[in-house]
């Protein structure tokens, strides 16, 4: 019975996914390089990963509040074969915010690692997707991050202070940049000037996704109008 409980327990933080995955010394779970994707002009939210048609064109993001997938991380090996469908899977990104307490950060961390070596580790194909506070997290948020891989970052919300952009921001991407050496960059929201830069002179491909708050059904919309001009081209 005293077993029986301790699983349960042990249920609630995954425990039960740590076999599967490679820890770095810190106890972060370590995720394997990725390949910049040839295809995927769009990604859809994970919340509308359900209404999406053409799954296997399309890539799906967690760039939108945690509570909307809060229940990939409750109840991961339900929704895994749905991620499976997509060309690729961003990484999960449950909120560092500045004014989260340190150990708050470090528990999304260690959960948006876990999660996205575990895809992995089932053979998911999976972008890697580097998030950070305030400087200090610099020593320890890209832990278990890939070297020389494509990575995925967001600045949904980090452009509204200029203080915060330029003091803690851009301090984290040239910090992601210096240490991991990513060999390609998917930015989802505003591609700013300053990462465009970076990009260029590290010699790196990078994608631009727009935010949006459309549907799933106007973005499949869209890519089936693409598609279908595309057919017209070679047939």
């Amino acid at each position: 019975m005293a077993d029986n409980e301790r699983f349960r327990t042990a249920k609630l933080v995954n425990w039960h996914l740590l076999p599967e995955v490679q820890l770095t010394p810190s106890g972060f779970a370590q995720m394997q390089p990725v390949a910049f994707p040839t295809e995927a002009e769009a990604m859809v939210r994970f919340k509308d990963a359900l209404s999406c048609e053409f799954r296997a064109a399309q890539g799906l993001h967690f760039y939108s509040d945690d509570y909307q997938f809060e229940r990939v991380w409750a109840q991961p090996e339900v929704y895994i074969e749905l991620l499976r469908q997509f060309e690729f899977v961003i990484e999960p990104d449950f909120s560092m915010y500045l004014d989260f307490p340190e150990p708050l950060q470090r528990w999304n961390h260690y959960r948006n690692q876990l999660l996205g070596a575990w895809w992995q580790a089932r053979g998911l194909t999976v972008i890697p997707s580097a998030s950070w506070a305030d400087e200090a997290s610099l020593s320890w948020c890209f832990d278990g991050l890939p070297e020389r891989s494509t990575v995925a970052i967001s600045t949904v919300g980090c452009l509204k202070r200029k203080a915060d952009y330029e003091g803690f921001f851009l301090a984290g991407v040239r910090e992601l940049f210096r240490t991991k050496a990513p060999t390609g960059l998917l930015v989802y929201g505003i591609l700013t000037p300053e990462i465009e830069q970076l990009c260029k002179s590290a010699g790196i491909p990078y994608r631009h996704y727009a935010h949006t708050m459309m549907g799933a059904r106007f973005l499949t919309k869209k890519l089936a109008g693409k598609l279908a001009q595309e057919d017209k081209k070679h047939g």
